[in-house]
């Protein structure tokens, strides 16, 4: 699977979370959006890539940013750590501490990994 195709997949995940968050049906979203339902489900399949345009009208309709809506997307590391913030939260501390050396195991294994190559 190409970059692109798998962007596309991962922003229609994030749609389709926002829209589950929301508690709206797709046809619901789509009506919202002046499409049939079948053209709004296929954005949250992947199928096809949503423009900026639509993805700040999906924005305001979930009454939320952009960013949250792609967020999952981006490879900067300062994105990434924000959503990993986010979901943390509200995870009691006990488990947060065995998440984080989870976490610390995954990354040790994946530098020796690159430090044999």
């Amino acid at each position: 699977m190409s970059r692109q195709v798998h962007l596309h997949k991962i922003v229609g995940r994030c749609i389709a979370k926002r829209r589950h968050a929301t508690g709206m049906s797709q046809e619901t979203v789509a009506e919202l959006m002046q499409m049939s339902t079948e053209g709004y489900a296929r954005y949250e399949r992947g199928d096809t890539p949503v423009s900026l345009l639509k993805l700040n009208d999906l924005a305001t309709i979930f009454k939320c940013g952009i960013d949250e809506l792609v967020v999952e997307t981006s490879i900067g590391l300062t994105a990434q750590a924000q959503h990993i913030a986010k979901l943390l939260d509200g995870v009691s501390s006990v488990d947060r501490d065995e998440i984080v050396k989870i976490v610390e195991s995954i990354c040790a294994l994946s530098h020796k990994k690159h430090k044999m190559q």
